[in-house]
């Protein structure tokens, strides 16, 4: 039978290609927005590594300058802003920060040993900074000011490039080297770090530098963050910014909630998200309209074959079959293709970006929705079918 109704598809295959097309295309963008939308969800529910609640950012506008004279002029300023800010009881600590958790300011670079090389976010933090964040630390410790004093420059690292690099190792006091000029000693590693938030990809791949504030050593970036006393009114901002002003009256000074950095920066992850469960809700309803319409016309057009196939005593339960079969075939046709596609993401990487589980529930809901929806569109015509009687055929014009 199968090959009886590979026949009949095939001779009419200019209309059943186009059908076979439009699922084909919608295949690849349910796929797409249901492996997106699972990874999110994955993501979402996975550890940050911090904590942003009742933290504060405080960003200072310092005009543009070199790098040296940014670390020579800045370093002084926000010492005293550090100060200041510790001195305030609502204040529960302070530290200095090149790019906070969900900012958009982003350092990357690379970063080999043994020959195994992996993308690094990189940041300049103070001593504080765990401390402002909660940063649970695995294994060694947080910067201190002990290591003004060091020889090499001492780094924290998350625990998915301790992982990366050296396994199971114990990485406290082995050195990174980038380059031949330049190594960093390991004094700290942290839980894996997942600075731009719950939707960021995995493996963020986080490493700090320290940042002295009374020792020419580390860049001194523009931002300060500081932790809160639960219940602090919004109206400590203005306080704030009058202290700081106070300190620096030439650099105007921007208070943000983390909380509110964080509730902006998902939206930007999951704007793309939204946009593609839009697109391929329209898409699907098109492909449903043009598949129900075209299958009732097909039905229309073959009463005689129907009606002859009623009158050598096929039932019309058996003729519905029929039509159903027929709707399931071309989208296996276009779901072989699919699949033939889909398979070759992993030789590309798509697991740098989506993890397996993601992936493979976004393959099993992208199979489910288009057979799903074909063999709900083909339940109406195979209906009409099933109702065609043997007499009908011969009044057919």
């Amino acid at each position: 039978m199968i090959r009886h109704l590979l026949k009949l598809v095939w001779r009419r295959k200019r209309a059943n290609g186009l059908l076979i097309a439009e699922i084909l295309f919608s295949f690849f963008v349910v796929f797409a927005v249901i492996t997106m939308a699972t990874s999110m969800i994955i993501r979402w529910n996975k550890p940050l590594g911090f904590d942003y609640q009742n933290v504060w950012r405080a960003s200072i506008s310092f005009p543009p300058e070199t790098e040296e004279q940014t670390n020579d002029s800045r370093r002084p300023t926000m010492a005293a802003m550090v100060r200041e800010l510790q001195s305030q009881p609502q204040v529960e600590a302070v530290a200095a920060t090149g790019g906070p958790p969900y900012s958009t300011s982003t350092w990357t670079t690379d970063m080999t040993v043994n020959g195994h090389t992996i993308d690094v976010n990189v940041d300049s933090v103070s001593d504080g900074f765990a401390k402002v964040l909660h940063v649970p630390i695995l294994r060694g410790r947080w910067f201190t000011t002990d290591d003004d004093a060091a020889g090499n420059e001492h780094v924290i690292i998350d625990a998915d490039i301790a992982n990366s690099l050296f396994g199971t190792l114990d990485v406290i006091g082995k050195t990174l080297q980038p380059d031949k000029d330049t190594s960093y000693q390991i004094v700290g590693v942290i839980a894996p770090f997942r600075k731009h938030g719950e939707l960021s990809q995995d493996h963020e791949n986080m490493m700090f530098h320290r940042i002295s504030l009374t020792q020419k050593q580390g860049r001194v970036g523009r931002d300060l963050i500081f932790r809160v006393r639960p219940g602090t009114p919004a109206d400590f901002e203005e306080t704030i910014i009058k202290r700081l002003h106070g300190i620096a009256p030439d650099y105007p000074v921007r208070i943000q909630h983390m909380d509110q950095m964080r509730e902006l920066l998902n939206k930007v992850y999951i704007a793309p998200a939204v946009i593609g469960g839009i697109i391929a809700s329209f898409l699907i309803t098109m492909v449903a309209l043009g598949l129900s319409g075209v299958l009732w016309q097909t039905v229309t057009r073959r009463t005689r074959e129907i009606g002859l196939r009623r009158a050598l005593g096929a039932t019309g339960g058996e003729v519905n079959g029929q039509i159903l079969i027929e709707v399931a075939l071309l989208s296996t046709l276009a779901v072989v293709v699919g699949l033939i596609v889909v398979a070759q993401l992993p030789l590309l990487g798509i697991f740098r970006f989506v993890s397996v589980p993601a992936f493979s529930i976004g393959l099993a809901g992208a199979l489910a929705t288009i057979y799903g929806l074909t063999l709900l569109c083909g339940v109406y015509p195979s209906w009409l079918a099933g109702r065609v009687q043997p007499a009908q055929a011969l009044h057919y014009e």
